[in-house]
């Protein structure tokens, strides 16, 4: 089957958040949006075609799980990564940040420690904060995790979630298996449960596998709660199509039982079908889709290689992701250059000089490094699932 990537669909006015909230964040609605992790790809059709039942019935009543959503969900995981998930681990949630709150809220108390490893998708920040949580920093050392840090944070009194990205988000990077048995061992060892947000997980790059989390060791096994869900993948976070994965009864059953309780679990019947279509039809676009998205990223990194400054240093680098269609933009040369500064000498302030550049210069709408936590000074990230047209922007200075 061949898919159009090419094709250049128009989206204003139609609610989609990337553009509708374009003035309220960048202060200019004329920008190219490149920034929510949301694709410019048509779904697959046999999403489309799945869905069209229930519209062309035209009765919107109270709907059932269908069987077939855990078999579809058991089935794809077992083919694509090797595990087989048994059905009581299996649970749905309208979404994985959701999922998460719902973990945190009920895991841990007011005042309780929860790890994040930094730079990291927002939320993981954003959700424990507001729920009166205290969030504990492990920060990143560039592709590696600082083990010697994150055992000094565990030691603390009341550290009782770690907040796991895998694959990372902004980094794409993938954790090896023994990186995640060193992960497991640690937090197995002080009863501290690690949510795994494995949402990326569908679309390695470069012939990569992923590794779930849960499946690297009995230790892992014993303190997971893995989210997942075919919004990525396939273009369809609007369904709200996640799951949750637990196979340690003693995390599983009374967490289950409360989220079934507050009615939590219930799929909409579109948020299945789509999730069903996805997994059971959509292997090859997904396969389709992953290749395009190599070769948009090959793309931006020729782009980037010819933007120097007056010594021939590259102004920005960007990070070859293991996964996902995020590329994670080195500025900080391009900031030292914007500000006049050292690259050591940059302070967050600095940031808004490298804000200013890409919506006002380039006029374009990416995610400001900042927004992932203060380690993302100097750096941006690109959503590259987008036809290769859109990439031919320019870099000036």
């Amino acid at each position: 089957m061949e898919f159009n990537f090419d094709e250049i669909i128009d989206r204003k006015n139609t609610h989609a958040y990337k553009y509708d909230a374009l003035q309220r964040v960048f202060g200019r609605s004329d920008i190219l949006p490149l920034w929510v992790a949301d694709m410019e790809f048509r779904s697959p059709q046999c999403i489309t075609d799945a869905l069209k039942g229930v519209l062309e019935q035209g009765v919107y009543g109270y709907s059932s799980e269908p069987a077939e959503l855990f078999d579809s969900i058991h089935d794809w995981i077992l083919t694509e990564h090797g595990w087989d998930v048994s059905k009581e681990w299996y649970t749905y949630v309208g979404g994985i940040v959701r999922g998460i709150a719902y973990a945190v809220q009920f895991f841990t108390k007011p005042g309780d420690k929860i790890i994040v490893q930094s730079p990291v998708y927002h939320p993981f920040t954003l959700v424990p904060e507001g729920n009166g949580r205290t969030v504990l920093r492990n920060p990143l050392k560039g592709r590696d995790m600082d083990f010697e840090n994150l055992e000094q944070l565990l030691a603390e009194d009341g550290v009782k979630m770690m907040i796991l990205c895998n694959p990372h988000n902004p980094g794409g990077y993938a954790w090896s298996r023994e990186t995640l048995q060193r992960v497991a061992a640690l937090c197995a060892e002080r009863n501290v449960i690690v949510i795994s947000d494995e949402i990326h997980c569908d679309l390695y790059l470069w012939g990569g596998k992923h590794i779930p989390f849960a499946t690297v060791s009995d230790e892992a096994a014993s303190c997971s709660i893995t989210f997942g869900a075919p919004s990525k993948t396939f273009n369809i976070p609007g369904l709200a199509s996640s799951y949750c994965l637990i196979p340690d009864a003693e995390i599983r059953e009374p967490f289950y039982r409360w989220l079934g309780a507050n009615e939590f679990n219930d799929p909409g019947i579109m948020s299945s079908l789509g999730a069903i279509a996805a997994y059971r039809h959509g292997r090859q676009w997904r396969d389709a889709v992953v290749s395009y998205i190599e070769q948009n990223i090959l793309y931006i990194e020729n782009r980037c290689a010819s933007f120097t400054d007056k010594d021939g240093r590259q102004l920005i680098v960007p990070v070859r992701p293991d996964a996902s269609y995020l590329v994670w933009l080195d500025c900080r040369w391009l900031l030292a250059e914007l500000s006049g500064k050292n690259v050591t000498d940059l302070q967050p302030k600095d940031q808004k000089l490298l804000e200013d550049y890409f919506v006002n210069r380039l006029r374009l709408g990416l995610n400001s490094g900042v927004m992932f936590g203060r380690e993302g000074l100097g750096y941006m990230r690109l959503n590259v699932a987008c036809p290769r047209k859109l990439l031919g922007f320019e870099f000036v200075l």
